[in-house]
């Protein structure tokens, strides 16, 4: 409680206002008078009025209670004239304390070490660099899917295979910076101090990742930096060959069973061709192309016998003259004949007409006319004979063909039904030989992608070496501050001395009173 009258005033009011003292039995209540100290106000001293002798000797401890509650009451009742007194009784703390907040404040730039961040922007793209057609890898492109990538990858800068690879390569565990003297494990203590000094964070709403590393020298901060983000990349392209390595083992792992399933099918194509006599000629069955074959001769056999007959029904018509038109058109020999004949008649004719039937002539042209008849007669019959002989062949060669057709009938249906089960067999084979040729395809994809690095990650900006320290601030900064929580203290001080000399003093006065 706080009152802006005074307190020296209303300790005056109140002693002035005190009425004597009665005594009411077991109980009476005794306002206690508060007289400022000597030291801290120039008035008058107020004497507390007394008990009466017998109660005082009675009181009880909830009057005790009540008075100390009293005293307390009175002694937080602060205002303006009591608080600058405390300042001015406190003065000399204040200053003092000011001013040693100050040197400690600029102190710290000499006693602690200092701190120069250096970072480095980079930019995570989350589609990598499509370096073939059908990658191992696939690519999602939606927005959740990208950001939840990116930050999986911003965990791996700070992940212990990037750092433990930094400090390899830079011999941290060999830097006092970073690993003690005293150390046991240099290495581990190094990654767990460089842990605490990697910050990695991603901008909002975009794929860019600042990297800041801080460490007590500019140029140091700058070269882990860089290191950081470069095994930062190897990193990644580690993990994506470890992946194109692991797919390329499965994938030649299961070559091997592949590759036996496809020779046991294709030996199993083979076996049952064999066990049902099927041949294949470009891709058709030989019983196929010769059922085919033995229907072409077929036709052609029954054209042979048609001819056969129309020639020998010909030779054999009771018309001698169409035999020997017929005869003729078939034999040269016949046509010389006829020839002569003709020549020779025509002759003999002429001849007669001129001659008698025994002049020499006549008589020497005559058989020679009659051997030639003879021969026409002999070739005719000769002319018949191979067409008779000709039309039972035909007739022959039809009825053989006629029985191959129709047994290369039965054999074409049987091998028909056999080969819907080789197409079966023949299907499963080049799948499996497809399954089988596609693994080996992507098995070689898988080891060459091993060697590729693909990972789209690029360097924004550059890390330079910072200019001025990020900690501790300049001198006089933290002397400010130093100086202003000095002052802060020294006036806490100020104020705690106070009321600790009012409380004393209320005190004191209180228990002189009661006596």
């Amino acid at each position: 409680m706080v009152s802006t009258r005074g307190w020296i005033d209303r300790v005056h009011h109140r002693a002035d206002a005190l009425p004597e003292p009665v005594s009411h039995g077991p109980r009476s209540d005794v306002p206690a008078l508060h007289v400022p100290a000597p030291h801290m106000y120039e008035t008058d001293t107020v004497v507390p009025a007394l008990e009466q002798d017998g109660a005082r000797a009675a009181r009880s401890d909830a009057n005790s209670d009540a008075e100390t509650y009293s005293r307390l009451q009175q002694l937080f009742q602060i205002d303006l004239f009591r608080v600058l007194n405390w300042l001015r009784g406190g003065a000399l703390w204040i200053v003092a304390l000011a001013i040693l907040g100050a040197v400690a404040g600029y102190s710290v730039t000499i006693f602690v070490k200092p701190r120069f961040i250096a970072g480095i922007d980079i930019l995570l793209d989350p589609a990598n660099l499509r370096v073939v057609s059908n990658d191992i890898f696939s690519e999602n492109m939606q927005r959740d899917t990208k950001l939840l990538d990116v930050d999986s990858k911003l965990r791996v800068i700070t992940s212990g295979n990037v750092l433990g690879r930094v400090v390899q390569d830079l011999r941290l565990y060999a830097d006092p910076e970073f690993a003690g003297a005293s150390s046991k494990d240099p290495a581990n203590d190094a990654l767990t101090t460089l842990a605490k000094r990697v910050v990695a964070r991603r901008d909002e709403r975009s794929f860019i990742v600042n990297v800041a590393v801080w460490s007590n020298n500019p140029s140091k901060s700058v070269d882990i930096t860089n290191a950081v983000v470069t095994s930062f990349q190897e990193e990644l392209a580690k993990a994506e060959s470890e992946g194109a390595g692991r797919a390329a083992s499965a994938l030649i792992a299961r070559l091997d069973d592949l590759k036996v399933e496809v020779t046991k099918a294709e030996s199993n194509v083979e076996q049952f061709k064999r066990e049902r006599g099927l041949q294949s000629v470009s891709g058709e069955l030989t019983s196929t192309l010769m059922s085919q074959q033995t229907n072409t001769q077929l036709i052609e056999a029954r054209a042979r016998l048609i001819q056969a007959e129309t020639r020998y029904n010909e030779l054999v018509a009771t018309d001698p003259r169409n035999q020997i038109n017929a005869a003729s058109l078939q034999s040269e020999t016949m046509t010389m004949l006829r020839t002569q004949y003709s020549t020779l008649k025509q002759r003999m004719t002429s001849q007669s007409a001129v001659l008698g039937p025994n002049h020499p002539v006549i008589l020497t042209l005559t058989p020679q006319v009659k051997a030639l008849e003879d021969q026409i007669n002999a070739e005719t019959g000769r002319i018949v004979q191979a067409a008779k002989t000709e039309l039972d062949q035909a007739r022959t060669a039809l009825k053989l063909l006629n029985s191959q057709a129709n047994q290369m009938a039965s054999s074409v249906f049987d091998d028909s039904a056999s080969q819907i089960q080789l197409r079966e067999l023949e299907r499963e084979a080049r799948a499996k030989a497809a399954v089988y040729e596609a693994f080996m395809a992507r098995a070689g994809e898988a080891a060459q992608r091993q060697q590729i690095d693909a990972t789209n990650v690029r360097i924004v900006t550059p890390a330079v070496a910072p200019a001025n320290r990020s900690f501790p601030p300049r001198g006089y900064l933290l002397a400010a501050a130093g100086g202003m929580a000095g002052l802060f203290l020294g006036l806490f001080v100020a104020v705690a001395l106070g009321l600790w000399r009012d409380y004393r003093y209320l005190s004191e006065f209180g228990d002189e009173a009661h006596a």
